[in-house]
């Protein structure tokens, strides 16, 4: 009787420190797989080997409802995510069991990442924390590229206006109001231009000075670049006739010719009010981005420049959201290794499917703290999509990628990570405790058994 009631407690003592060891939550919705051990043996070649990612912290299954009728043979089903990392590195894993098109046309993957719990609800903060505990990745399968942020195409433009006094200057004449009067606002004073002598004539001259990145809220510097044209429109007119009153764009130098015809254009010289414009390429902004122009008059006699409006229309490349699926496609990471495969895997062994294997070196990610939950939404397209939409994605909002919102988020604990020296020290002593506490219980309670016997 003593060996059955021994072996009755040791058994499931042993049992629940097998599951201490193996660092699976079997209550888990989401299983964990290896804890604190570090990632070895993965080939970057694009397929999934269970084998290779058996040390993946986490393998993560998710339901896919996705356009199977409009996108035969892709199916709905389960496909899989695994998160792992060594000292250096992390690596994310996808298996796509459910895309089953082979081709790479118009195909895209991405994935958004939060690196040391920040919490945001808008572009504007999101944008704030990247390279700060913030960071994203959006790869062009097609082009097997970095995802570009711009198409080389512009469809159209924003009209703004002038945002400060500081933004021109009067080299001849005086000026009567400040920049709030070129807003076109009904009811208010025109702004005033008042000639000065000038030579034997009377002349005007307000040079203006326009930073392109005045006008982003954020990635200021991006779409300064991405600027292709630039159109000055006003609204206004003199208080008498005269001779020339003009626009003149000055070079990407600094400098400025007002006899230069492909520089300048005129604008209203008479009494009654009348709408001008002028186009200035991309080539005449300065290094930093900055549009240089000015508006010269001359007369024989006194005159006053009344401007009711004065707008900048800025045309940039068109932001590359394929369709809507990507509000901000900006990829914070660009030091990466991405492959990606065509076959079967342990997950789907009967259809061949899409697989992402993907290596971020840890110095691309500022903050990473592997103790820490690592926040993670995934999405792309490789004709596989939600109905009526033109991509996929795994959150906690599953209709959409936004990743500007913090909660859309899946979280995962990497646990930690204990690196192995020479034979593993580390991972020895995640063993070697739970043994040793185990046999430490099971001597316990053989003692206290054969105590009761011997008093019985």
């Amino acid at each position: 009787m003593v060996k059955k009631k021994i072996i009755s407690i040791i058994v499931p003592v042993i049992l629940l420190n097998l599951i201490f060891i193996g660092g699976v939550g079997y209550g888990a919705a989401i299983p964990k797989m290896s804890g604190t051990t570090p990632m070895t043996g993965i080939v970057m070649d694009g397929v999934i080997y269970e084998d290779e990612w058996s040390d993946a912290d986490w393998k993560v299954g998710f339901y896919l409802d996705i356009d199977d009728i409009g996108n035969p043979p892709d199916t709905d089903g389960m496909n899989y995510m695994y998160l792992g990392e060594d000292k250096d590195d992390l690596f994310i894993g996808l298996d796509l069991c459910s895309d089953q098109t082979g081709g790479i046309t118009g195909e895209w993957v991405g994935a958004w990442l939060i690196t040391n719990n920040r919490s945001f609800t808008d572009i504007a903060t999101w944008v704030s924390y990247i390279d700060n505990g913030t960071e994203s990745l959006i790869h062009d399968v097609e082009n097997d590229a970095p995802y570009p942020y711009f198409l080389n195409v512009s469809s159209g433009g924003a009209g703004y206006f002038p945002k400060s006094d500081n933004q021109y200057t009067a080299i001849h004449g005086s000026i009567e109001g400040n920049y709030t009067l070129l807003d076109q606002s009904v009811g208010q004073p025109t702004f005033n231009i008042t000639s000065v002598p000038y030579n034997s004539d009377h002349r005007v001259q307000v040079d203006f000075l326009i930073d392109m990145k005045d006008y982003y809220s954020y990635f200021k510097e991006l779409y300064a670049n991405a600027t292709v044209k630039v159109i000055i429109s006003t609204y206004g007119k003199v208080n008498t006739v005269i001779t020339d009153n003009e626009i003149t764009f000055w070079y990407s130098d600094g400098t400025m010719n007002a006899e230069d015809p492909r520089q300048t254009y005129s604008i209203n010289n008479g009494t009654s009010l009348t709408y001008d414009y002028g186009t200035v390429l991309a080539g005449n902004l300065t290094s930093d981005n900055k549009l240089q122009f000015s508006l010269i008059a001359n007369h024989s006699s006194p005159f006053k420049i009344q401007l009711v409006s004065m707008n900048i229309g800025i045309w940039h490349y068109d932001v590359n959201t394929k369709q809507g699926a990507l509000s901000d496609p900006y990829s914070s990471i660009s030091n990466y290794q991405i492959e990606w495969g065509f076959g079967t895997s342990f997950n789907s062994n009967t259809s061949d499917h899409r697989m992402y294997e993907i290596k971020i070196p840890k110095s691309e990610l500022e903050h990473y703290d592997s103790d820490a939950d690592l926040g993670i939404i995934i999405g792309g397209y490789g004709t596989m999509s939600f109905a009526n939409k033109n991509y996929w994605a795994f959150s906690q909002k599953n209709n959409s990628i936004r990743e500007e919102k913090s909660d859309n988020y899946w979280y995962f604990n990497m646990s930690g990570l204990i690196l192995p020296a020479g034979a593993g020290p580390g991972n020895i002593l995640l063993i070697v405790v739970p043994v040793v506490i185990t046999v430490i219980g099971i001597v316990a309670v053989a003692s206290i058994i054969l105590i009761k016997k011997r008093q019985k």
